[in-house]
């Protein structure tokens, strides 16, 4: 069985990740897990409602809106449950979970706390330019947590009977390795080509092409039942580069794996995850290096 954990904030675009993940989780035996995090305040406990200074009225204000967002969740929950088609029924168990506190810290402790195996997050539109600016929360969530995260923009949908094609971003290191066995956990049991490809801004080197090699030579032996493909694409800009080859190969996911960066360049120029984040209506699947 594996776990999916679903964030929501009950926008349409966070409802919409939750019918991603129960339809991706259609082909598993799953636990789907919805969450909600209520950040507006903290419970205060009886000692505290009694200080002078809190204002009384504000407290009831806050309390109301925990109670009607508990009252939210579980009827949100019910809802999905009730409309779950009959492989949905026999092969997922929903649950819900009501914390507080940001999202963007409690999603990484309780995604630790229950092992996920995958978050699903919905997002909002390609080129929110705001917000690549100044960060979001799936990008905040991808940098904290050592689960894969699934990026799904608000109007994408999955077709059960397959996910065609996977676009797998490499870099040429020992993590590469890691990370393909993740997705093809994830993605087993669809009809699946995975595209393994290399971005570089000109000539791939000897060097470059002999990893490759080897990269290709350890799928074939290891994963023989799978369909992989291995390309090299070159171009000045990695953003139309990648944008080309991916209305030219009809991808349906793109995966990748987040490198840790310096903070001096974290200031200075956005991450390729993030860049890709906020550049692509394709759902995005970012694993821990």
């Amino acid at each position: 069985m594996i776990k999916i954990l679903v964030p929501v904030n009950f926008s349409d675009y966070s409802l919409n990740a939750i019918s991603y993940a129960l339809t991706l989780a259609e082909k598993f035996p799953a636990e789907v897990i919805i969450l909600h995090c209520f950040s507006n305040y903290v419970p205060l406990n009886e000692q505290e409602k009694t200080i002078k200074d809190v204002d009384k009225v504000v407290v009831e204000r806050v309390e109301k809106e925990e109670k009607d967002s508990q009252q939210k969740l579980k009827e949100l929950t019910n809802s999905f449950i009730k409309s779950l088609n009959q492989n949905q029924n026999q092969n997922i168990d929903i649950t819900y979970k009501f914390e507080y506190g940001y999202p963007e810290d409690v999603i990484p402790l309780i995604s630790k706390e229950l092992s996920a195996d995958v978050i699903i997050m919905g997002t909002k539109c390609k080129g929110d330019t705001i917000k690549e600016a100044l960060g979001s929360i799936t990008g905040d969530v991808m940098q904290k947590v050592s689960a894969p995260v699934l990026a799904v923009p608000s109007h994408s949908t999955i077709n059960l009977s397959r996910i065609g094609k996977v676009m797998f971003l490499i870099e040429l290191n020992q993590r590469d390795y890691i990370s393909l066995h993740r997705l093809i956990r994830i993605i087993s049991p669809f009809q699946t080509q995975i595209n393994v490809v290399y971005y570089t801004t000109g000539k791939a080197d000897k060097n470059d092409i002999r990893k490759m090699e080897m990269l290709h030579t350890y799928c074939d032996v290891t994963y023989r039942n799978y369909n992989i493909n291995f390309d090299i694409i070159t171009g000045k800009n990695f953003i139309k580069t990648v944008d080309e080859y991916l209305e030219e190969n009809s991808i349906d996911i793109i995966a990748m794996t987040r490198r840790k960066r310096t903070v001096l360049r974290k200031l200075f120029s956005p991450s390729v995850t993030r860049k890709m984040l906020f550049n692509t209506d394709i759902p995005l699947l970012i694993f821990h290096s």
